[in-house]
């Protein structure tokens, strides 16, 4: 009797241990196989951001002004997780090597950026879409009237992408100081400026549009201008282009533009 009771608590202690022994296992194996179906995955810390251009024009007393141009492009941080050797493929023909990773675009638009990771038993890859906007500022030097003895007119490149997008801006152009003020003079002489907006391909004029034709007696003058749903192919541009016909108008053009890729 004293047998059997002993046989029997062994037995069931032996049971009780590979029960434990078993859980133990189990769990184990859950968690290693939770770690071999993890997927590959990539993010961005912004999908869309803006560069920023500027030019500035100084006038050295002749028509042929030093252009100071700057730009300032969003930088984007791309990160994978659950990767392996990860390259990254910018869309612009830039690469990076790395799990986080960090890249500037050169040019307004859209890009796909594509991640691959490179496993010893298998190649993963993810897409991320980036879209690159631009805010442009140009502070160039004076318009002047066809009969000043530098007659000029003032022409500003909008720098559009290829492909599609919207554009949307202002300039102002302001009195001098350097001939009488645009309030004072009498109306024969009001100030006048033209603003065309010209398409350009291969760097010559193809078409054009006049937005404000017109006279005015302040000392500044603003006009907005919107070119919706505008496409682009390579070689071809959009400029503003600034005139004035009226005797001794002397002013500075500043123009201040955004682009939105749609």
């Amino acid at each position: 009797m004293e047998k059997r009771t002993l046989l029997a608590s062994f037995a069931f202690v032996f049971l009780f241990g590979a029960m434990i022994g078993s859980a133990s296992i189990g769990t184990k194996f859950v968690a290693f196989a939770s770690n071999e179906e993890t997927k590959f995955s990539i993010s961005v810390d912004s999908a869309s951001g803006t560069n920023y251009y500027t030019l500035v024009e100084v006038d050295e007393g002749d028509n042929n002004e030093e252009k100071q141009i700057t730009y300032i492009n969003h930088n984007f941080t791309f990160s994978s997780l659950n990767g392996k050797s990860v390259t990254w493929d910018f869309g612009d023909g830039y690469l990076a090597l790395g799990e986080i990773v960090s890249h500037e675009y050169q040019f307004p638009g859209v890009y796909m950026v594509t991640a691959t990771s490179i496993a010893s038993d298998k190649i993963q890859t993810q897409v991320i879409t980036i879209t690159v906007d631009l805010t442009g500022v140009a502070e160039v030097d004076n318009m002047e009237c066809e009969c000043a003895p530098t007659a000029k007119d003032t022409v500003i490149d909008l720098i559009p992408p290829s492909g599609n997008s919207n554009i949307q801006g202002y300039l102002v152009v302001e009195h001098d100081g350097s001939s009488e003020s645009c309030s004072l003079r009498n109306p024969l002489q009001e100030c006048h400026l033209r603003v065309i907006v010209q398409r350009t391909e291969e760097g010559n004029v193809v078409s054009e549009e006049i937005i404000f034709d017109d006279t005015f007696r302040s000392n500044e003058q603003i006009v907005d201008f919107n070119i919706d749903q505008l496409i682009i192919q390579p070689g071809q541009g959009i400029q503003i282009r600034l005139e004035t016909d009226q005797l001794r108008d002397w002013h500075k053009p500043n123009v201040e533009w955004d682009i939105s890729i749609i």
